[in-house]
């Protein structure tokens, strides 16, 4: 699986009644995963990560046997397969099929919280599920011709991926193992049934007014009261619909497209840390770098010098 071989993960392995005491840096990349201990035929991994900075992306890899299925319960992140790019928002599904060669594009893993499965599929006829063999082979089916790779996931998805969670850390019991495949089930039907309507809703007008507001900004960006009068309606009651909508709290979005003006402004040749921190509002040169590597997983001068060398 792929983030389990990235050798510089400081990973916390989720076991059946384990515990561990995790350092400051595990609880900023807290990366988990049940691997081998599953117990459900065809199943090789389940995992999660909540990362609070961005790090290095994934490199290129295939799985010749397997399906990978992601959920991005919260943030953004850029994937490329087959050499096509897909870029996900909070609340998207993402699978790779067997063989298919994949990375993150060149773009670091960001900030933000993943769920991931990955179920063996080849050779044919192996058992999925704790099905019998016919139900195994038409599930298997369905999975490698699903019409859609990129879609919005079915409401719940993340409650019913926590619920399985939850019951692999409390059923290590053959009958518990059942239970749990139970649940996955029905988190890969409510996968087909998403994939074949393939939608992704369009924001609302009143949100999709602040996304453009914001878009406008170079300089002092709004805040989420601000935004909130905009499009009159209570900040608590605009919050809520902006994570829902575009998949991201607003404050992150407003954050990340100043980011996105900063990368613009570094790349001019007399640029230099300290003015574009100033010119876009950060408190001091030092907080703009940490904000900054946060979701690049570089500082500015790091990015400066990338660019600059090319």
């Amino acid at each position: 699986m792929s983030r389990s071989t990235k050798s510089n993960i400081r990973s916390v392995a989720v076991l059946p009644g384990s515990e561990h005491v995790m350092t400051p840096e595990q609880q900023a990349r807290r990366l988990e995963r049940f691997e081998r201990d599953v117990g459900i035929p065809g199943v090789v991994e389940i995992g999660r990560y909540r990362y609070a900075n961005a790090y290095e992306g994934l490199r290129l890899r295939s799985h010749p046997d397997g399906l990978e299925i992601c959920f991005l319960a919260r943030g953004q992140q850029t994937y490329r397969v087959n050499n096509e790019i897909y870029r996900l928002r909070g609340g998207d599904q993402y699978l790779v099929f067997p063989g298919e060669p994949h990375d993150s594009a060149g773009m670091p893993e960001e900030k933000g919280v993943l769920y991931w499965m990955f179920l063996r599929l080849h050779p044919a006829g192996q058992p999925l599920l704790f099905l019998e063999a016919a139900a195994s082979r038409t599930l298997r089916r369905a999975l490698l011709t699903l019409p859609s790779r990129h879609f919005a996931a079915a409401p719940g998805t993340r409650d019913l991926l926590e619920e399985i969670f939850a019951s692999i850390e409390r059923s290590p019991t053959k009958l518990g193992r059942i239970g749990t495949a139970t649940l996955i089930l029905r988190y890969l039907f409510a996968m087909l049934r998403a994939s074949h309507r393939n939608q992704r809703a369009s924001p609302s007008p009143r949100i999709q007014r602040s996304l453009v507001h914001i878009a406008a900004q170079a300089g002092e960006l709004p805040s989420v009261p601000q935004l909130a009068r905009l499009v009159r309606l209570s900040p608590s009651r605009f919050k809520a619909r902006f994570r829902e909508e575009v998949g991201l709290p607003p404050r992150e979005h407003v954050l990340r497209h100043k980011l996105a003006v900063a990368q613009t402004r570094l790349r001019a040749p007399s640029a230099t840390v300290t003015a574009v921190a100033h010119e876009l509002g950060f408190s001091s040169s030092q907080y703009f770098a940490t904000v900054f590597r946060r979701f690049t997983g570089q500082t500015p001068t790091q990015y400066q010098a990338g660019v600059r060398g090319r």
